[in-house]
């Protein structure tokens, strides 16, 4: 039987293919079969997340390899997509395959133990885990913008970061209001302008879901 973060991922999709303001561009689900937790699976969550993790993530697993989508209003101003791994496709993958000479020799190191969790692909932006060489367990949640050459720590762990992509629908930067970086620079003016008219397009297309937490985020950020 599906878990309850289940079938809201899937009820995230059809909000989006079943309104009439948005343009569904890509809908896929790889591999879509039963994935009920094993024994193998809670061994590899454990490895990694430390042994009290699969308490915390048990319930926030796929039921696919990944499920991606991407959608645009008709005028192109809004749009948004997302690659989503499940955890344990994410766990048991390759680190990232190179480092971003343009960052701080700190966080290079940090870029090294990393694995890609979600990503809107083609955009330059991704989100990791990070997965220390040590096998230490880690909860760290990492947000990489190639655009705006930065790294960042997001205050979300594993069961966060997904809840908070199923509302916001993948619409670009959003990650940025879990971090200390500040949005009111010349260099981010053109993303801080895209989220506002993101969330009011999402608060007025999706009025079952609370998105003040996020706007007052935004605004703190401005």
């Amino acid at each position: 039987m599906p878990t309850s973060f289940q079938l809201r991922a899937r009820e995230a999709f059809e909000e989006v293919r079943s309104t009439d303001e948005f343009t569904v561009e890509k809908y896929e689900i790889e591999s879509d079969r039963d994935r009920t937790l094993t024994e193998d699976d809670a061994k590899l969550i454990r490895r990694y997340l430390g042994p009290a993790a699969v308490d915390e993530v048990g319930d926030h697993l796929l039921d696919a390899e990944q499920i991606h989508l991407s959608w645009r209003t008709a005028d192109y101003r809004v749009y948004g997509e997302f690659a989503l791994k499940d955890l344990r496709t994410c766990l048991s993958g390759g680190y990232m395959p190179y480092t971003d000479e343009r960052l701080t020799p700190e966080e290079q190191l940090v870029m090294d133990e990393i694995k890609t969790l979600e990503e809107a692909p083609g955009s330059g932006r991704l989100t990791a885990l990070r997965v220390p060489m040590d096998m230490s367990p880690c909860h760290e949640i990492w947000f990489y913008d190639m655009n705006q050459q930065r790294f960042v720590l997001l205050d979300l762990n594993y069961s966060s970061y997904v809840d908070t992509l199923l509302i916001t629908k993948g619409i670009p930067g959003w990650q940025y209001l879990y971090s200390d970086t500040r949005l009111d620079h010349e260099e981010f003016r053109q993303l801080a302008r895209q989220l506002e008219i993101s969330l009011d397009v999402l608060e007025d297309v999706f009025p079952g879901h609370d998105y003040t937490d996020l706007r007052a985020r935004l605004e703190a950020r401005l």
